[in-house]
């Protein structure tokens, strides 16, 4: 009985293999390839708020949520590619949270500051969602293409206008064998107006200065339905790539393009002049150039920005001592817009091992808040953080930092201001903006299984902030200099296959003398972020 025992536990395993099927496509005239990735990115951060007297605001924000401290980051990829010659199609599936009990134990309770700050984060089932989709037909002359993988205008120079997963409808083709041509209608707001209620919700035990608890104010928004228009955001775009054919310059990209931003999107408090939406139609205008020049790689790009908003809404005075303000300083006023931006940097391969690289940025400030103009250039989305010369993806800039005024892949300081702007990753960029100038220099290169990048940016305002407003809402004027600071990051990795890299990205914020004069004396600390990367792929 031991023995049948025994025969029938061993010999089910091996009839169930013999039955089971190979997972193929149902259609049979296409191939499919199966793909996945994992990072787990722990890091070690402080003082990200710039002052080590408090722990108000000493967090950052990432695709994952909020890090403060030390958190462990887990993006989660997995993804199928395939098609014939007429039909492509790619999927990703992901997820991308903190690991904690409550983002791993699907349904569990959610709660604490990353989750009412993020309001979208952690693993209940329907976090796990296809995050990119794009599904084609070749047509011969040009494809049709639809979905929301990430699509880009300049992301191969300065990413200093669009770059992004929104969805969209678009089309590709080439016109001969050296120019292509793409052409996206992208949605990204379309909805009911929302009406926002405001939830005040503890942030830490500190007190303020007034000997009161900080907290932190969220929006809750529910959806009005009597008007169908707001929350509007379309963008219709058009880029053209001429590849030289022949010669010294042969393989470099000649690339224009052209985009309209239709951006309706409501007030979300209108009780506060720095948070009422934007209802701007823009235009940009870019011109750009990337490629090999023997050892030398140089990128640039230019833009323009050229548009007007209609009159904008506000229902609170900021400065009741001057009435001629009126009940809200932006209430019924049309703003013109007028801005540019500028990219340039080349890399110098003096041997695979060696590549050292500089360049600059320019991003033009507003530089009267009070006028009937915004001279400050908002982008659709900046895409700086994954470009090739100095985008890094755990560097400290290309993150959401209260302090900094920093957004989430942007590299710039747009959401410091006090009136609507027109653009930026979810409209958060001011119509005052300070802009900035960037120079920064570095190197990089690969020597075996071994790669590594150190870089070294410096930051200014191209016009420093005039005026922000205090706790209560009330408008201060400043005298801020232009000086933002100085960031230094180091990556070193190891590959110990094509499956597997560990890797350790150190990066470094000396807030400058602008910090202090925005923020307080006591401002003047080094924000300082460790990561080890963990990276599997298959």
């Amino acid at each position: 009985m031991v023995f049948a025992i025994l025969l029938a536990f061993l010999a089910f395993p091996l009839t169930a293999f013999g039955v089971m099927g190979k997972m193929a496509p149902k259609s049979t005239d296409i191939n499919v390839e199966w793909f996945g990735s994992l990072k787990t990115y722990p890091s070690w951060m402080s003082q990200l708020n710039f002052n080590d007297k408090t722990d108000v605001n000493d967090w950052m924000l990432d695709e994952n949520g909020v890090m403060s401290d030390h958190n462990v980051r887990n993006e989660l990829r997995i993804g199928w590619k395939g098609g014939n010659d007429k039909f492509d199609f790619l999927i990703i599936l992901e997820g991308d949270f903190n690991l904690d009990k409550n983002n791993t134990d699907r349904g569990a309770q959610k709660a604490g500051v990353s989750y009412v700050l993020g309001d979208d984060q952690g693993m209940d089932g329907g976090d796990f969602g296809i995050e990119k989709l794009d599904v084609g037909y070749n047509f011969g002359p040009f494809r049709i293409h639809t979905g929301w993988t990430t699509r880009w205008l300049d992301l191969m120079t300065g990413g200093l206008v669009y770059g992004d997963d929104h969805p969209y409808i678009g089309l590709t083709g080439n016109i001969g064998e050296n120019f292509s041509w793409e052409a996206d209608y992208t949605i990204i707001y379309d909805c009911t107006t929302f009406a926002y209620t405001k939830v005040a919700k503890p942030y830490s035990d500190d007190l303020d200065s007034d000997g009161r608890d900080e907290y932190v104010e969220i929006s809750r928004e529910s959806i009005n339905p009597w008007d169908g228009d707001a929350l509007d955001w379309r963008v219709y775009s058009i880029k053209g790539k001429y590849t030289i054919p022949s010669g010294f310059a042969k393989g470099f990209v000649i690339s224009p393009f052209y985009a309209f931003s239709d951006n309706s999107e409501e007030a979300q408090d209108y009780t506060k002049p720095e948070r009422q939406g934007n209802n701007a139609q823009v235009s940009y205008f870019g011109l750009q150039g990337f490629g090999k020049l023997g050892m030398f790689t140089p990128r640039f790009e230019i833009v323009y920005a050229n548009g007007d908003t209609d009159k904008q809404k506000a229902t609170v005075n900021d400065d009741p001592a001057n009435p001629d303000l009126g009940p809200g300083r932006y209430a019924g006023k049309d703003y013109d817009i007028s801005a540019m931006a500028a990219y340039a940097s080349v890399d110098i391969e003096i041997s695979p091992a060696f590549i050292p690289y500089f360049g600059v940025k320019w991003e033009e400030g507003d530089d009267d808040p009070d006028d009937d103009d915004i001279d400050a250039f908002n982008s659709i989305t900046d895409i700086s953080r994954y470009t090739p010369t100095f985008g890094m993806e755990n560097a400290i800039v290309y993150r959401f930092i209260p302090n900094l005024g920093t957004n989430l892949y942007s590299g710039n300081f747009n959401v410091i201001g006090t009136q609507p702007g027109y653009g930026g990753i979810s409209n958060s960029s001011r119509g005052d903006a300070p802009g900035l100038l960037m120079w920064g220099l570095g190197f990089k290169g690969k020597y075996g299984k071994w790669s590594y990048q150190v870089q070294y940016m410096d930051f200014e305002y191209d016009e420093a902030p005039k005026f922000k407003f205090d706790k209560t809402g009330n408008r201060l004027n400043v005298d801020v200099d232009d000086d933002v600071g100085q960031e230094f990051d180091l990556r070193v990795a190891y590959a110990f296959s094509k499956h597997f890299t560990i890797a350790n990205c150190f990066a470094a914020f000396d807030p400058g003398d602008a910090i202090e004069d925005y923020l307080g004396n006591d401002y003047d600390d080094t924000a300082l972020v460790n990561t080890v990367e963990l990276i599997w792929k298959w």
